[in-house]
């Protein structure tokens, strides 16, 4: 089995996969399905095992789940959701293939297990400062010990009178400007508005907020085009947006939220609504 952790295993996993080989990604979450969707470009034959009912089902809605599981399958990869690994056999120190809970024997050449992430909090812990998934920190990322900073997917900071961490490229770079920023003493709080990407084959999947639940999904386009967007709403307010070969509706959608403007759901279901016009004016008048 092999996990895809550092560069080292990027390089180890790609020596593996040539034309034929049998590949099973224990995982249908984004990291399992960006790199089943390079291991079926490359010739591979590859299954994803998920026991969810739906692709990357703890983040997205089930429009975009659905839209990536048919781009997955027309591109050869089976698609076995709701289903779990009971068994992986090996053979010389090699796996050899995976039984599921269903009876499937899988022949397998690699297993590729991506089925979550748990923050490293040895070194923190060790040193004494308070850990609760994740190294707890303040609005300004500071750590109980507050000559520490903490940031990345390890930290978990306090926002909207609870506790939040994130684990993407965005949110970690931003909080390394927003430390930088407090110790050459223009010190604010961490507030940036979180955003995300996931290149999966010929799908590019862009989000702006923080998924969770909403009383409100309004699709913006055709899925079945990979070509659309849905805008969150709680209470009419504009909360999260997924945005699937969609980069304008992810610009716009960025903007709105950075500046706290409003969108109705009315306007984002209409597509004679010109987002970017109108996240340019909104953000302009809260910023007179």
């Amino acid at each position: 089995m092999r996990y895809l952790r550092t560069v080292h295993d990027s390089d180890e996993l790609r020596g593996r996969l040539a034309p034929g080989a049998q590949v099973v990604v224990i995982g249908g979450g984004f990291l399992g399905l960006e790199f089943a969707s390079v291991a079926a470009a490359r010739g591979a034959a590859v299954t994803v095992v998920e026991v969810a009912p739906a692709l990357m089902g703890r983040s997205v809605s089930a429009p975009v789940a659905d839209a990536f599981a048919r781009l997955h399958r027309d591109a050869g990869i089976e698609l076995l959701l709701g289903e779990s690994v009971t068994r992986v056999r090996s053979a010389g120190g090699r796996a050899v293939a995976v039984e599921t809970a269903s009876g499937r024997d899988i022949p397998a050449d690699l297993v590729m297990v991506s089925i979550g992430a748990a923050p490293n909090t040895e070194l923190a812990r060790a040193a004494g400062l308070a850990v609760g998934d994740g190294i707890l920190v303040d609005a300004w990322l500071r750590t109980s010990d507050p000559a520490i900073s903490a940031i990345g997917d390890c930290a978990r900071w306090r926002v909207d009178g609870g506790t939040r961490r994130l684990e993407s490229v965005q949110n970690a770079t931003d909080q390394a400007r927003c430390v930088t920023a407090r110790i050459a003493g223009a010190g604010r709080s961490y507030a940036a508005v979180p955003w995300f990407w996931s290149d999966q084959g010929v799908g590019k999947l862009r989000m702006v907020g923080v998924p969770g639940a909403s009383d409100t999904a309004v699709v913006r386009g055709r899925p079945e085009s990979l070509c659309f967007s849905v805008f969150h709403f709680e209470e009419d307010r504009l909360t999260w947006v997924e945005s699937v070969g969609a980069p304008g509706d992810h610009r716009a959608a960025r903007r709105l939220l950075e500046a706290g403007a409003g969108l109705s759901p009315a306007e984002a279901a209409d597509l004679e609504t010109d987002l970017k016009a109108l996240a340019r004016s909104r953000t302009e008048a809260v910023h007179r």
